[in-house]
């Protein structure tokens, strides 16, 4: 093989996973290796095929691996962030709602034991006073 002939490859390999991104888990280096014949050291130091291949690994972030019949399935990770930061606002709510009980149970062990609570927590007697 030619010098030039394996960048030539490469970039019609390049052109190929971009166009096609459900291919996207046979997509590195070691593909172009494999198929190429080139070393490593040889891709990483042609700096036409390196801005391409950077290029191709960054649009391919934003799809998943799926079954390349089904076709590419893009994502954008919104969908996800969103329901992790729900369910962390549940948990925060809930972890409130039981820290808000406990501060009352304490308010009422100190009017059982016929101690002020706004001597105590003057911020927090109008939360005990309304629950």
């Amino acid at each position: 093989m030619a010098n030039k002939d394996w960048l030539v490859n490469a970039l019609i390999s390049l052109d190929f996973f971009e166009n096609n991104p459900e291919y996207k888990g046979e997509f590195g280096h070691q593909y172009f290796v494999d198929n190429l014949g080139v070393s490593r050291q040889t891709l990483s130091r042609n700096e036409k095929y390196m801005k391409r291949f950077k290029k191709v690994k960054e649009l391919l972030k934003g799809y998943k691996t799926t079954d390349p019949s089904s076709g590419p399935a893009p994502i954008s990770g919104d969908k996800e962030k969103l329901n992790k930061k729900e369910q962390e606002v549940k948990e925060l709510r809930q972890k409130i709602a039981g820290m808000q009980l406990r501060l009352n149970e304490c308010y009422q062990v100190l009017e059982d034991h016929n101690i002020d609570p706004q001597f105590i927590y003057p911020k927090q007697l109008k939360k005990h006073k309304e629950a």
